[in-house]
């Protein structure tokens, strides 16, 4: 029953990494610490954090390997973003532990509600000066390293938002975008020996086939579709948040 039941929410997580090029970590963790204790199945918070952090690097892996025919954004543009993102992530990490938690929810709150409005209106902004485009993929992977969910969606956002393509062009970069974020995740969990290795041949099972489910029904979805299920999600996320804020 045990393996079973996190098998289901492995493949559930790799489901939307297919789909939306998100990671899965926004339902990992709630599974892992609401549904599984039904079961009498328990897992330390440090656990499940590592346990997402693994999903998420593998999903984005086989994610990024079924879509390696499909058209990515060039390498000029997409190094650029990847190194901002980086930067963002180990800075984020780093003055997590001394800016108010408060603080950076707050912020996650106001960023979301308004990558919500973003994404489902057709509003493109045409920026000459790239810098300030690296600065905001930087501080938003600051923000979700700080509090573990929300990258994807948000980088999403920035890309449909600052490139001017719909969001389904777009989702074999985003699952680069993904996969670079969460290699520095798993890496940083593996070396301070947080990964539950048990969960590794689970959690690669599951995506192989979660993920193609995921890819070929984002192939039959419309980019209107797509940003209103990465709006649910960031809606989700929101809803997580909120509660951090107020127990």
């Amino acid at each position: 029953m045990e393996f079973f039941l996190i098998f289901c929410i492995c493949t559930f997580s790799g489901f939307l990494t297919g789909l939306l090029g998100v990671g899965g970590g926004i339902v990992i963790v709630p599974l892992f610490l609401s549904v599984l204790p039904l079961f009498g199945i328990k897992f330390p918070l440090q656990a499940v954090i590592g346990i997402s952090a693994t999903c998420v690097f593998i999903n984005s892996s086989v994610t990024t390997f079924y879509r390696r025919k499909e058209k990515f954004l060039p390498f000029p543009t997409i190094a650029p973003i990847v190194f901002s993102i980086v930067t963002g992530t180990v800075l984020g990490a780093y003055f997590s532990d001394f800016a108010p938690k408060h603080v950076i929810l707050s912020i996650y709150v106001f960023v979301s509600l308004f990558s919500i409005y973003m994404l489902n209106g057709e509003i493109y902004f045409n920026l000459k000066n790239k810098f300030f485009v690296y600065v905001l993929f930087a501080f938003i992977g600051a923000i979700s390293s700080s509090i573990g969910i929300g990258g994807a969606v948000l980088f999403a956002t920035l890309l449909k938002c600052f490139l001017g393509k719909n969001t389904k062009e777009l989702l074999p970069t985003i699952t680069i975008l993904v996969l670079v974020h969460a290699f520095f995740a798993f890496a940083s969990k593996f070396v301070l020996g947080h990964v539950t290795m048990m969960i590794i041949p689970i959690a690669l099972v599951a995506s192989l086939i979660g993920s193609k489910i995921g890819v070929i029904t984002s192939k039959k979805l419309t980019a209107k579709m797509l940003n209103i299920l990465m709006s649910l999600v960031l809606v989700l996320g929101l809803i997580k948040i909120i509660h951090e804020m107020f127990i």
